[in-house]
């Protein structure tokens, strides 16, 4: 779903605040991940068939651990999946971006996160 290029790519104007996601929403989206995204990026995110960048561990983190939630949400929805870019809805792509973020140590919360990006700007990816 997700192919990485760059780093610096998640956008650095967060604001410092957490990311925003519930545990159901991260459920959608590995159903969802595992209907549009599994065959490039893999089952375990970064043993895909066709070469889809991994979407965990390190490879996340230099990508996208240093900017904010409306980077990857944005790179996701402008350019995936490959063969059909932006055509999911706003809110698959917000499921996407959940649990993305859930496997990789971000903590769910009581609040989705929105397709709204203003508040994906405010949400930091950044590490403590």
């Amino acid at each position: 779903m997700v192919a990485l290029i760059g780093p610096g790519a998640a956008g650095a104007m967060a604001d410092g605040v957490p990311p925003s996601f519930t545990q159901d929403q991260a459920e959608r989206g590995q159903s969802a991940y595992r209907r549009y995204c599994q065959n490039c990026h893999g089952s375990r995110l970064d043993n895909g068939e066709f070469g889809g960048a991994p979407l965990n561990g390190q490879y996340f983190a230099q990508h996208w651990g240093t900017g904010s939630v409306a980077g990857l949400y944005d790179y996701m929805r402008a350019r995936m999946p490959a063969d059909r870019p932006g055509r999911l809805s706003p809110q698959t792509y917000a499921d996407l971006t959940a649990f993305l973020l859930s496997r990789n140590g971000y903590k769910p919360t009581e609040t989705e996160l929105t397709p709204d990006a203003d508040e994906h700007q405010r949400m930091s990816l950044r590490r403590e």
